[in-house]
């Protein structure tokens, strides 16, 4: 069974650290990139990264600006019955070794029993629930286990907590204490940062598999329910999800994404830090002052020395 990485591609200062955690993979056999730059200086990255290595296909639709209501019409390249696609946002910032291999060994275990199969992602709404409840990573702050919490999902201050606690794990080798039991997932939303198909199923399926206008909600949640089909996340396999928009200006700001290119033995990316806007500013006070910003305490569990 092939495996081919898809990813809505992109934006240089993710997709040089992606290709790393990709192209590094022999188990990779090709890496669909989804041209949906919004502008021309990434559009240019994406042909060199292209260039690069000949696994590296561009895949391009007129009409594909930058927005997202697109970004479904790509699957119409996902027609190879012999393949299994997972996809990949641009954004996912840390894949662990040997991940490629260990997913397909999993889905290849578990074929039939769902029509979606997904890691462990690290900021991903439901996977943060899933962690808080099942894992041994201590996490002190308010969750929902919906993809769009309140909390996790629309405040950047928790994945600004969660992820050097996860570098740090990643540094001292333990990220078994991450790891969670497998789970389905039914009549649910779910974050699609990392997510996969079988070829087989997309092309039996035809027509009804392709989604029209939210992707997202369509492949996750409306298509299992008509199929009776569920998701399912391996807890045992970690990969980590930058931000969501509602989180990624204050993100940035941060030396967070430096830090995931030095994990990955790689320079610093150069990009330009997002300025504070007035509006940002009083909107950041004003939610300070009301108690609406939600603040975690999260960290690794104690060892015990001996």
């Amino acid at each position: 069974m092939k495996l081919i990485v898809v990813t809505p591609a992109g934006r240089e200062k993710y997709l040089r650290l992606l290709s790393h955690h990709v192209l590094k993979s022999p188990d990779v056999h090709e890496w669909h990139l989804w041209d949906n730059c919004r502008n021309e200086a990434d559009r240019a990255y994406l042909q060199r990264l292209a260039a690069s290595d000949p696994r590296c296909k561009i895949k391009r639709l007129p009409h594909a600006d930058g927005g997202i209501n697109v970004i479904g019409e790509f699957y119409r390249f996902c027609d190879d019955p012999d393949a299994f696609y997972l996809r990949l946002d641009d954004d996912v910032v840390f894949v662990e070794d040997g991940f490629f291999r260990k997913f397909m060994a999993r889905v290849m275990a578990e074929r039939g029993s769902a029509i979606w199969y997904a890691p462990l992602i690290i900021n991903n709404a439901i996977c943060n629930s899933l962690i808080k409840q099942l894992s041994r990573v201590l996490v002190d702050g308010p969750l929902t286990c919906q993809a769009s919490c309140e909390f996790s999902w629309a405040y950047a201050s928790f994945p600004q907590a969660l992820h050097p606690v996860f570098i740090e794990a990643v540094r001292a080798n333990r990220l078994d204490d991450f790891r969670v039991p497998d789970r389905e997932i039914r009549l649910s939303r779910f974050s699609i940062n990392a997510i996969g198909f079988f070829g087989s199923d997309i092309v039996s399926l035809g027509e009804r598999f392709h989604p029209l206008g939210d992707e997202e909600e369509w492949l996750s949640a409306t298509l299992p329910a008509k199929l009776d089909r569920p998701g399912k996340v391996f807890g045992d396999l970690i990969v980590a999800h930058f931000s969501f928009y509602t989180q990624e200006r204050q993100l940035l700001r941060t030396n967070i994404l430096d830090r995931y290119y030095e994990l990955a033995g790689l320079a610093r990316p150069v990009y330009e830090k997002p300025p504070m806007r007035l509006r940002e500013r009083l909107r950041q006070w004003r939610k300070n002052r009301e108690g609406r910003t939600p603040r975690y305490k999260i960290s690794l569990p104690a060892t015990i020395s001996g």
